[in-house]
């Protein structure tokens, strides 16, 4: 072939390339006069010339944009209130993602009638390959001063913001998730008057579904940490954007948002969550933590022996005792949890040394170590103002120090921070005997200045963190995190296990202190369904428990009404397995909870065993595998837990659930029929 035909013919290809390439562009943009349309297969996204847009989907229009605004020398400059303005687009573009394919941009600049006329640039990224869209708020052009709208539970800009459209407001249900633990999950229809949409500081991920299953769910795609969702009742109206104490954005930041879309509320759900593990790249060292894997004695708050030891007896001859009755009992306890009662508190309970004190450990926590033989996962509060580690107090670290709080803000100084306690702790930290450790999420964050006025502390606070953890070989539990703390884990491969329930006695279960007496339930729900899919493959910690009903000594004059079920639910959170229940009182009771139903898989070799628990339900109910999400084929069997009776479980056959026994709950193990020649 000559020189001249191999060209005409590279052309020829260049150019068909570039016309296949055009017609599958073409397939997903639709000019409409000066709108433009641009869709995937479930996603339809109409962008106007004046900056508002549409979302439909499966061919339903579903939400209309409500207003963007930015907040600039302390005044808002918003659409609504014709100070800002579209001065260029629509501009439609074609990108590809590393990590999530093909796309398709459409941008808008605003300018605001502020004295340097800002402008900042809002796109939308439609996905080819992903049923999903990002809002990108850009500052490229410039940065903002005067964000700030005085409340960290609003936003201070806005974008993306949506209503429901009139004709869907009675036809959409919601579902969202906030407060410390993500605690509360409200679910609800869309046209309550009352609806809790969950916003703010501790607000969290939004999921908005029809009667079919159609779903999709909202978040933060980046920055979590400053990004937030606000909810206005009054306009009926949902925003994402920078928190609303903010107080500058540098030029060059740019905050996403995603809307991912799934078939049935659970699927999209983890839809949802792989999509940013996909986008980050993550991997949790879960398959590595010592915690997930074997049992561990506890002494966190809810525990027998939290601030509590024995008569007479320090901390150190107290678990030396436990170790003692454990080992003469074959207990496979792998490691034990120290608490914060084990180091030095400084002003306003706050972390001041993180070294034991002689008062606990008289001989070192070394030798207390060598005594028990256990690895430790160790507590660490927030930190105290008079830290001895802060340069402020005479230390060798870079703090930003407050009235009431202090916080390490340098990568470096986390890992030389880290590295020291870990030293501390362990003696040597290579020796392997300290391998996690507790951080306070919520408490930390919303007391300080500084994480909710600067865009950029939060997120330098949690990456240090996970750096100093990372050189440390160190895994991280986050205590009371907040939805922005789950979120932020994406980049955290180390965060293997979130605390999902508050710490009280008997362990956030069911009837025991005040601020307990919420269902256990919804950490293996609704926020178990957070955990394991939308935040990205942690496994949740349901708090330590007791194993039996009394406790003789305890110091919150409560009892465990239900030991056994918290024994079951613990296991099947797939979290650390935390017994606290004081030597000599190790056995298992019987227990309740509210009335919920359950379910988990696993999947051996391509075969699908399921479990469901059924929690005080008061009457019979009759379930195919479907109704549980477990895919069961044709046969398929189940039968109770401690009963012999084996009985049809597939999409031909029902299986009875319930009515709850005397203990409250039934456990039923479901398995394929599988032939054997």
């Amino acid at each position: 072939m000559s020189n001249a035909t191999m060209i005409s013919t590279c052309l020829v290809a260049l150019i068909y390339a570039s016309f296949i390439a055009q017609v599958s562009y073409c397939k997903a943009v639709q000019w409409k006069g000066s709108s433009v349309i641009v869709s995937n297969d479930d996603l339809t996204l109409q962008v106007n010339k004046d900056g508002s847009y549409s979302l439909s989907i499966q061919g339903a229009q579903w939400l209309n944009s409500h207003d963007t605004f930015f907040t600039i020398g302390n005044k808002i400059y918003s659409k609504m209130n014709g100070t800002l303005h579209v001065v260029s687009g629509v501009q439609v573009s074609r990108g590809y993602d590393s990590h999530l394919g093909a796309f398709t941009k459409t941008s808008l600049t605003w300018q605001a009638d502020d004295s340097a006329k800002t402008e900042v640039v809002t796109s939308f990224n439609m996905f080819e390959d992903s049923p999903a869209i990002t809002f990108t708020q850009d500052f490229s052009h410039a940065g903002i001063h005067g964000c700030s709208v005085g409340d960290e539970n609003k936003v201070c800009t806005s974008f993306p913001s949506f209503t429901v459209t009139k004709n869907m407001n009675s036809a959409l249900g919601f579902m969202s998730y906030g407060h410390i633990f993500i605690h509360d999950v409200a679910v609800g229809s869309w046209n309550s008057s009352s609806k809790d949409v969950q916003s703010g500081l501790y607000g969290g991920p939004l999921a908005i579904f029809d009667k079919t299953g159609s779903t999709i769910v909202m978040s933060a795609f980046n920055e979590f940490m400053a990004s937030s969702v606000y909810y206005d009742p009054s306009q009926n109206a949902v925003m994402q954007g920078v928190m609303g104490k903010v107080k500058e954005i540098p030029k060059g930041y740019k905050l996403q948002t995603v809307i991912h879309f799934g078939m049935g509320l659970k699927k999209a759900w983890f839809g949802w969550g792989n999509l940013l593990l996909k986008n980050y790249g993550t991997k949790r060292w879960t398959d590595t933590d010592p915690s997930l894997k074997y049992l561990g004695y506890w002494t966190d708050n809810g525990a027998f022996y939290y601030y509590n030891m024995e008569k007479g007896k320090n901390y150190d001859q107290t678990l030396v005792d436990v170790k003692k009755y454990v080992d003469e009992n074959y207990i496979p306890y792998r490691y034990m949890q120290l608490d914060s009662w084990w180091y030095y508190k400084g002003l306003h309970g706050g972390v001041k040394n993180w070294t034991a004190m002689p008062l606990v450990f008289p001989n070192g926590l070394k030798t207390f170590q060598k005594e028990v033989g256990y690895s430790f996962h160790a507590h660490n509060r927030w930190w105290s103002p008079d830290t001895d580690y802060a340069k402020q107090n005479g230390g060798k670290y870079e703090f930003i120090v407050e009235t009431g709080k202090a916080l390490p803000q340098d990568k470096s100084q986390h890992l030389v921070v880290n590295r020291t306690f870990g030293i501390t702790l362990c003696q040597v930290q290579k020796s392997g005997d300290c391998f996690s450790m507790s951080r306070i999420g919520s408490i930390q964050f919303e007391s300080m200045d500084a994480t909710l006025e600067n865009i950029t502390v939060g997120r330098t606070w949690m990456m240090g963190i996970a750096y100093g953890a990372m050189k440390n070989d160190m895994y991280l539990q986050f205590c009371m995190p907040m939805a922005r703390h789950l979120l932020q884990s994406v980049e955290i491969p180390q965060l293997t296990q979130p605390l999902s329930s508050t710490s009280l006695p008997a362990l956030s279960c069911i009837e025991h202190a005040p601020a307990a007496t919420t269902s256990q339930g919804t950490i293996s729900g609704y926020r178990s369904d957070l955990h394991h899919a939308s935040c990205h493959r942690d496994t949740p910690f349901k708090d330590n428990f007791w194993t039996t009903t009394t406790q003789p000594g305890n110091i919150y004059a409560k009892s465990e009404k239900h030991p056994h079920l918290q024994t079951v639910v613990s296991a099947l959170s797939t979290g650390p397995v935390g017994l606290a229940t004081r030597w000599l009182q190790m056995a298992l009771g019987v227990g309740m909870i509210s009335g919920q139903i359950w379910s988990t898989y696993s999947n051996i070799s391509g075969h699908m065993f399921g479990t469901i628990l059924s929690i005080n339900t008061g009457k019979a109910v009759q379930l195919v595998p479907s109704d549980a999400d477990l895919e069961m084929p044709n046969p398929s069997f189940a039968f109770m837990d401690g009963s012999p009776e084996l009985v049809k479980f597939d999409s031909n056959n029902s299986l009875t659930v319930g009515p709850s026994s005397d203990d409250g709950y039934q456990l039923w193990h479901a398995s394929p029929g599988i032939p054997f020649m």
